[in-house]
């Protein structure tokens, strides 16, 4: 291989200027980045000084925001919840203190004038955990739950009506990690913790529109749709119904396949296949069986239909009243309800939907709560007042049987009456009251062999002969007792041998003409903090030692969920407290890597600043030797 020699040609001064131009241009360009990091103490200030750097600092640093983010929500949480946690213990003491009232209180060594100074400290105990329930913190109400911007517990007529939220809402303290930032006040305080049940299931009729999360199916488990094979004998298809969300959409998909002659339609709560006379209809699958469809392998027989079993439609906020109880709809006479004080009728479009109905209960202004169950068959109504009886009775019609919301029918065990105390006797044969009829008749009843609310009527009428009839009330809900004695007199019922029976079936009331109208001895009287401390204050003005201790039992059960209900809070803080842990640790890796990235190595960037120096001080040097210009550049 030969070696060419190396030409050299003559350089011009011009271009000599620009080479040692552009060198000192770069030196200090590379002077000014060092001295930039030195002072910054940043290797990366801008993405173009390492763009691949730069994009991962960029997801370090949002990595970081979003740990600090949910470090201070855990401890704007913490910071409430240890106010709860204090405000629980706080109300613990002092339904303690009632408590013990209640216990010292009842024993033939206690006076009256003891009791009735008692009750005015139970007052104050009253007020103070009415405070309670209404604290704040920044600002919100902590037991409001998910509207806390609203005070939860009003006081009115000396009832407190329950005004919050018993949903509590759930705040972010990690990714994809979520807590309840609150305490359900209504929980704590028993607000919703009595009402009525409706016992009735409203079983609403398939309709196209019914979604797929909506029903049961027909083991009433729920419903996932996969795919199911069809056939008719001759022709087999596999149909995909994972794409349907009603059951309009299911009954299409099947009439798309076009399976022979087989279509499917709505019947009621279920489905019902039919096809030509030839066609053998055949439904196998997981998915024919959740949809109660499912044939033998032989098939149904030819030109047999198939009629599918209930898929169980739940009752939902937009269900049509009309397609309740399997399509034959429901009473819309309406609703008679009494809680408290306070009566109202309440009434309802009977082309409406289950919506239309809870709002017209719930807009009443009466302090319920009406609500579908969750099992999604039936409606319940809740008492949101403490210490008051809720009655739910009839409007003329039947709408409270059908809803199964009545709190004194024909059917309810006399076990269940006067808040399940149920009805004292005379025991055997013993009469238990006596009616007096207009004319003077006198009838001697027991009671002692009745179950239900129907006995009862059953045993006064068998005894009256015909003079007073006895019959439940198809305005508002109770006994009924109706004069046809055609006297003069005063429709009465007195109680007889040291029996209660009339009192606890609600006929120990004043007559009006030829009708004693009973009150509703099976109205249900809310419970809760409140409510038992104010049957505690009017046990102990009145000296009953049988009340005052059914209240003291009350308030121990009330203690007994505050207890649970701070240990929860506790539970839900040392939750925080290792979240809090875990982000540090999180952060502190976090931290490092990206010092790792952006951070410069001080010892490093000091060496490359004065070997830059120097580069520069001799570039400088170079230039003034070599751009001199004399005389004697210009003599050739």
């Amino acid at each position: 291989m030969s070696v060419l020699p190396v030409g050299i040609s003559r350089v011009s001064n011009l271009m000599q200027a620009n080479l040692l131009s552009q060198q000192i241009d770069g030196s200090e360009a590379q002077i000014l980045q060092v001295q930039n990091e030195l002072s910054t103490g940043q290797a990366v200030s801008t993405p173009s000084d390492n763009p691949a750097a730069a994009a991962i600092i960029m997801q370090l640093t949002q990595t970081l925001n979003r740990q600090q983010s949910y470090n201070d929500t855990i401890n704007s949480v913490s910071a409430q919840l240890s106010q709860t946690d204090s405000s629980l213990g706080n109300l613990t003491t002092l339904l303690q203190q009632a408590e013990q009232i209640a216990s010292a209180d009842v024993g033939s060594d206690v006076n009256q004038t003891q009791r009735t100074s008692d009750a005015s400290v139970v007052q104050s105990l009253y007020s103070q955990a009415l405070s309670i329930g209404n604290q704040q913190y920044n600002g919100q109400y902590l037991f409001g739950g998910a509207s806390g911007n609203t005070q939860p517990f009003v006081e009115s007529n000396g009832v407190v009506e329950f005004v919050g939220s018993a949903q509590t809402l759930q705040t972010s303290i990690d990714d994809g990690i979520s807590i309840s930032s609150q305490t359900n006040g209504a929980q704590v305080f028993g607000a919703l913790s009595s009402g009525v049940t409706g016992s009735a299931n409203l079983s609403p009729d398939l309709s196209a529109s019914t979604r797929i999360s909506d029903l049961g199916g027909a083991s009433n488990a729920g419903l996932q749709l996969g795919s199911l094979t069809l056939g008719n004998g001759s022709l087999t298809q596999t149909v995909d119904l994972s794409s349907a969300a009603s059951i309009g959409d299911v009954v299409n998909l099947i009439n798309q396949a076009a399976v022979g002659g087989i279509t499917a339609s709505i019947t009621g709560q279920g489905l019902t296949l039919t096809g030509a006379p030839t066609d053998n209809i055949t439904v196998t699958g997981a998915t024919a069986q959740d949809l109660g469809i499912s044939t033998p392998s032989a098939g149904a027989g030819a030109g047999t239909p198939v009629v599918g079993s209930s898929l169980n439609p739940k009752v939902t906020l937009l269900t049509p009243l009309s397609s309740l109880q399997n399509g034959a709809g429901i009473d819309n006479s309406g609703l008679t309800i009494t809680n408290g004080k306070f009566t109202k009728t309440i009434t309802w479009s009977p082309t409406g939907t289950v919506q239309d109905m809870l709002n017209a209960i719930n807009g009443a202004g009466l302090g319920v709560v009406a609500q579908i169950n969750s099992a999604g068959t039936g409606i319940n109504v809740l008492n949101a007042s403490q210490g008051t009886s809720l009655s739910i009775g009839e409007n003329g019609g039947n709408t409270a049987a059908d809803l199964g919301l009545q709190t004194m029918s024909l059917s309810t065990p006399l076990s269940k009456l006067n808040n399940g105390k149920g009805v004292q006797t005379a025991g055997g044969a013993t009469p238990d009251f006596q009616i007096t009829a207009r004319d003077g008749s006198t009838f001697q009843i027991s009671v002692s062999a009745a179950q239900t609310v129907q006995d009862v009527i059953n045993e006064i009428n068998a005894a009256t002969g015909a003079k007073v009839t006895a019959s439940l009330a198809t305005t508002g809900s109770g006994i009924v007792l109706t004069d046809t004695s055609g006297g003069a007199g005063t429709l009465s019922v007195t109680e007889l041998n040291d029996s209660s029976a009339a009192g606890d079936l609600g006929l120990n009331v004043a007559a009006s003409g030829n009708t004693l109208t009973g009150a509703d001895a099976g109205a249900p009287t809310s419970a809760g903090v409140f409510g038992n401390l104010q049957a505690l204050m009017t046990a102990l003005q009145s000296g009953s030692q049988q009340d005052i201790t059914a209240a003291g039992q009350a308030i121990q059960t009330d203690i007994s969920r505050v207890i649970e209900s701070q240990g929860q809070t506790g539970a839900t803080q040392k939750e925080l407290t290792n979240r809090q842990t875990d982000l540090s640790q999180q952060n502190t890796a976090t931290q490092s890597l990206l010092s790792q990235l952006q951070d410069v190595d001080m010892a490093q960037a000091i060496s490359q600043f004065q070997t830059l120096q120097t580069a520069l001080e001799a570039s400088l040097e170079t230039a003034a030797n070599t751009m001199q210009i004399s005389l004697l550049n210009f003599i050739a």
